[in-house]
């Protein structure tokens, strides 16, 4: 039974990242398990106690020490003021629909004068000085006023609690919201005029924890190598080769192989061979070993791969 204190709380972001999160724990072993509507997770791992939340809490939970650690988007560790009070361990390259980054954007009606920053200017001050000020509709409040300040936009933020791109015209002047494809401003006939700030996930813990509990830095290093080497399993197979001789395996994949097995002659003679390389190093190396004299290659993906030159070090 293990006491309480070797317990890392977890937090697990909640809505349209909770999936693909999700995902990624059960590629290095880890199951969290719950209802919809249910916030604390079952783990397979009784060291691990599993938190959904929303990602707009996850960073305040974890300044505060409620959470020893979470994962949740950059824009919301920066938005909660948070960046001072914890260390990010890993950047994580998937976001709600696709591996690009999550891109705030100041966007506004396709029916709209402005088509530039200068236009906006122009317009914010055009309104100000007749006592209509322009309004931007955003969930995304401390960031956006920020970016507005440094761009000399006289314009002013308000919340907004949800379905913001539908609020453009009506309700406010302009938006800003986060877009991965742009489907979505598509939709709602609503042109973009710049980008405010660009957001990836980020595993993340509390600065104070990391340094001065010796079990969970340890426990968190451990679940940090974890994810790394699954996230970078997507980009390397592993070539299974047999030949009737041994192969110079080293001088067809040069730098970016690595060979991971060398055996042989096994029975009829065949030397085999397991060669680590990137994914789109395929096209060249395979046919180049068959060329070589391989009788047998086959490609076998990964699911966790690390290697020590890539992790030495946590981020």
């Amino acid at each position: 039974m293990f006491s309480e204190k070797n317990k890392l709380r977890l937090g697990i972001p909640k809505g349209s990242l909770q999936e693909s999160t999700m995902a990624m724990f059960e590629r290095v072993g880890l199951q969290f398990k719950g209802e919809s509507r249910t916030l604390w997770l079952s783990s397979n791992d009784p060291e691990i106690v599993p938190v959904l939340l929303k990602p707009q809490e996850i960073p305040g939970y974890v300044r505060s020490g409620r959470l020893d650690a979470g994962l949740s988007g950059r824009d919301w560790i920066v938005e909660q003021d948070v960046l001072q009070h914890i260390k990010v361990l890993l950047e994580l390259p998937f976001s709600r629909q696709t591996n690009n980054p999550v891109r705030w954007v100041l966007a506004v009606p396709e029916a709209s004068e402005i088509h530039t920053i200068e236009d906006l200017r122009k317009v914010c001050d055009y309104r100000r000085n007749n006592g209509e000020p322009f309004t931007i509709s955003t969930e995304l409040m401390r960031i956006s006023k920020m970016w507005l300040a440094r761009q000399r936009v006289d314009a002013i933020a308000e919340f907004s609690w949800g379905a913001t791109e539908a609020k453009a015209e009506y309700f406010a002047d302009a938006i800003i919201e986060g877009t991965e494809t742009g489907a979505s401003l598509r939709a709602n006939h609503l042109r973009e005029i710049a980008e405010v700030f660009r957001s990836s996930n980020q595993f993340f813990v509390n600065r104070r924890v990391y340094k001065d509990d010796e079990w969970k830095r340890a426990k968190l290093d451990g679940l940090t190598h974890l994810l790394r080497s699954a996230l970078k399993a997507h980009d390397y197979v592993e070539l299974h080769i047999l030949a009737r001789k041994r192969l110079d395996l080293a001088a067809i994949a040069g730098d970016q192989g690595r060979i991971s097995h060398m055996g042989g002659p096994v029975d009829g003679g065949m030397f085999s061979t397991s060669l680590t390389i990137r994914k789109d190093q395929v096209p060249r190396v395979m046919p180049a070993v068959i060329a070589a004299g391989a009788s047998d290659v086959w490609v076998a993906p990964m699911s966790i791969y690390y290697s020590e030159g890539a992790d030495a070090g946590l981020a």
